[in-house]
């Protein structure tokens, strides 16, 4: 039994990318198991899984891991600014002045509070990048930690002290307070202050008018499927009026989209022509909205022509400058005629459909309506997003090594070497990128799917490779410093989110379900804007995380 024992710890010393599939496969697998509510999730898993194999399998041995960190991280730190590229520029022009200030004071009172706290402690620097990180749940941060300490004498590669090894082992440590101790504290805090935040997700969504929102992408309410519906006009009040008229009538927004008058068929309707008796009108609206119509135009009839409309289902990335800003009902009310909303995504999060919501460029308008109708919106509003497996992997090695020539770069500043690194570099290169790709969507698409994969496993692959390297020492650095770098994350998770919670609530008098959406999107903790979308029983808190994400993640 030994020797089968020793066979294999030798098999995986002679092939360490057993230890790396192995790593991530197992830490996956952890990250899914619940206890109760809350879950380790994948990174955590992945790191603690081969910090264990790391300790178990290499000790007195080390493997230059180098080459696959360096490309796995690239790929991860990319894919997050080509995703925040367009909130990150746009934001910063547009009018979240709010958002904006949350996010920076957010940010720096988390590094200043991270330098206290690693003093008061007695941790060094090592420990102090992985305390950043866990505890502010910025994974990237072991990346751009990892760069610096690099060069953090002379500019050249020291390995004094195993540095690195402390970030990973401080990060394992504090990560999992930073998402649970987090989604405690933003629990407890409108508890405190007697905020009630359902009726204060209420009075964001009075501002925008309607909200409900229930359909997903794999189920709907059959009230919310858009229909083109017939009806012959016989109602002698109806007859004689013009289209516009008759779209007035309803509650809600009804598009007529065809007039059938004898054997004519007219598509191109204007708001000013009149309809006569007997003619057969076609109306585009949702179902419910249409209950009233042959009561006020007359008999539904079920006609050819209404079986050969061709409808359109699709995605428009909005680019046009002069529409940036623009509310849904603004947007709509002048483009939109034969076209209906369905979904508003904005970083790969849904923004509730109301008509006051202001859409940005970079924003994809999922929509339906005629097909004739949603070609002229595309052609108005901006590029369609159709579905495809293709990605342009050109543009993802181009933003990598422009990214990389960027890292590389060092300027001393009094013989202190001041540099990007590759986590920084290649993170401005993809928010240039994804800006980019946001004023002119032609070139550059990524399927959110392929930047999952970017992200999610370049993440995960690069935590792994951290955590074997860390594994031989983390033991010993565990007992050194274990309590001191728990409790430190602890106050860490903490101070900046109630200093950012009073900042927001009483100097910017901000909607507090605005207010902890955007404190979760500058610590970067989507775990926790979900539970505040739960706690609210609304998507309002979406609105507040986007900006501040693009910002907390830079």
């Amino acid at each position: 039994m030994i020797d089968f024992i020793h066979g294999i710890v030798q098999l995986c010393r002679d092939n360490p990318s057993l230890l790396l599939f192995g790593s991530l496969s197992a830490g996956y697998a952890l990250g899914k198991v619940k206890f109760g509510t809350f879950s380790l999730g994948a990174t955590t898993s992945v790191l603690l899984v081969a910090i264990v194999l790391g300790a178990l399998m290499l000790r007195g041995h080390k493997y230059d891991l180098g080459l696959i960190k360096t490309i796995s991280f690239s790929l991860f730190i990319f894919a997050i600014g080509y995703r925040v590229g367009p909130d990150f520029i746009s934001g910063l022009k547009r009018g979240g002045v709010k958002y904006i200030a949350v996010s920076v004071f957010f940010c720096v009172t988390a590094l200043v509070a991270a330098i206290v706290l690693a003093k008061v402690f007695v941790l060094d620097a090592g420990y102090a990048g992985g305390l950043l990180g866990g505890a502010l749940t910025q994974s990237a941060v072991i990346g751009t930690a990892d760069g610096v300490l690099e060069h953090m004498a002379t500019g050249k590669v020291t390995p004094a002290m195993n540095l690195k090894s402390d970030v990973a082992v401080a990060y394992a440590v504090t990560y999992i307070f930073g998402t649970a101790g987090l989604i405690i504290l933003l629990k407890i805090l409108p508890g405190l202050w007697r905020i009630d935040l359902p009726k204060a997700a209420q009075a964001a969504e009075a501002e925008l008018g309607s909200v409900e929102q229930h359909d997903t992408m794999e189920s709907f309410h059959w009230s919310g499927v858009i229909i083109p519906r017939g009806y012959t006009v016989t109602n002698p009040d109806a007859v004689g009026k013009r289209v516009e008229e008759i779209e007035a009538m309803f509650d809600g927004r009804v598009d007529l989209i065809g007039i059938k008058r004898g054997r004519e068929v007219m598509t191109e309707i204007t708001p000013d022509m009149t309809l006569e008796r007997d003619d057969l009108i076609c109306l585009l609206s949702y179902r419910d909205r249409l209950y009233k119509a042959p009561e006020w135009i007359g008999k539904e009839t079920d006609d050819q022509e209404m079986h050969n409309i061709l409808g359109e289902s699709v995605g428009v990335c909005l680019t046009h400058k002069a529409l940036d800003g623009k509310t849904v009902e603004e947007l709509f009310q002048h483009h939109g005629h034969g076209v209906f909303l369905k979904r508003v995504v904005r970083q790969a999060h849904d923004l509730p459909v109301a008509p006051m919501l202001k859409v940005h460029r970079g924003d994809v308008l999922h929509v339906t309506g005629r097909r004739s109708d949603v070609e002229g919106f595309i052609k108005r509003v901006g590029y369609p997003e159709r579905a495809t497996q293709v990605a342009d992997l050109i543009t993802v090695g181009v933003g990598i090594i422009v990214g990389i020539l960027i890292g590389i770069v060092v300027m001393p500043v009094k013989n202190i070497p001041i540099t990007l690194g590759v986590g920084g570099g290649v993170l401005l290169s993809g928010i240039l990128f994804g800006w980019l790709r946001s004023l002119r969507p032609t070139w550059g698409y990524i399927p959110a799917p392929t930047l999952w994969v970017f992200s999610d496993l370049g993440l995960n692959l690069f935590i792994a490779c951290v955590g074997i390297s860390a594994g031989p020492r983390a033991l010993e650095a565990l007992q050194q410093a274990g309590l001191n770098i728990f409790f430190a994350g602890v106050c860490l998770t903490c101070i900046p989110h109630l200093l950012t919670w009073l900042f927001g609530l009483y100097l910017l008098k901000m909607n507090p379900v605005l207010l902890l959406g955007a404190m979760t999107g500058a610590g970067t903790c989507t775990a926790a804007m979900n539970a505040v979308k739960d706690d609210a029983r609304s998507s309002v808190p979406v609105i507040g995380y986007t900006v501040p994400y693009a910002i907390g993640n830079v």
